[in-house]
């Protein structure tokens, strides 16, 4: 009898270990894809690569202003599956989403024109460029975003008609290269020029 209570005690002790091997195993798992996701974001997200160095002798005075005026279409919030038109592209005024996009920073992802309007109505400079994947691109308007960091914001926009659009409250700049003069001389005059003071937001 007392062998049989000893077997069946084991048996249980058994059945309990494999029973807790399979737990011990996901944690042990999920532990190593917590590791792996810190070093991604420690050593490349919080890390990135050096960004290019601007001119250091930036003269906002000997840059040409090679910026259009557009008249303004309006500033009422709206949905975004209301029927809208804009003067040009990308639009710098016109009805928009009572939501913006925040914080500033670079994004390589693409948003609602209607959330960057809400932007530029609020001051902000919107740095967009055309081509998914252009380092370059991303690099220089990435350098200049940092260096004004409370006035611009960029993103992916493929709809563009050229490399590089540089958007202020019914004003617009667009560039083929990667002219780092034109697009802080455009800030420096455009930013926090609209309906709304950047302080404000």
């Amino acid at each position: 009898m007392a062998r049989t209570r000893q077997t069946l005690e084991k048996k249980k002790q058994e059945e309990s270990q494999q029973s807790r091997s399979p737990i011990l195993g996901f944690f042990f798992l999920a532990g190593i894809i917590g590791v792996i996701a810190l070093a991604v974001y420690f050593f490349v997200i919080d890390n990135p690569q050096p960004l290019p160095e601007l001119n250091a002798d930036f003269d906002i005075e000997a840059v040409v202003d090679n910026s259009v005026a557009y008249e303004s279409v309006g500033r009422d919030h709206i949905a975004d599956d209301v029927a809208r038109e804009y003067n040009s592209n990308p639009p710098t005024s016109g009805a928009h989403n009572p939501r913006w996009v925040r914080p500033n920073g670079t994004y390589t992802s693409q948003f609602s024109d209607t959330l960057l309007i809400h932007n530029l109505e609020h001051g902000h400079v919107w740095l967009s460029y055309r081509d998914e994947g252009d380092e370059d691109a991303v690099a220089i308007l990435r350098a200049i975003q940092e260096k004004y960091s409370d006035r611009v914001i960029v993103t992916y926009r493929p709809e563009n008609d050229t490399r590089i659009a540089v958007a202020a409250w019914t004003r617009l700049l667009t560039l083929e290269g990667l002219d780092s003069d034109q697009i802080e001389a455009f800030i420096v005059r455009y930013s926090d020029q609209a309906p709304e003071s950047i302080l404000e937001g």
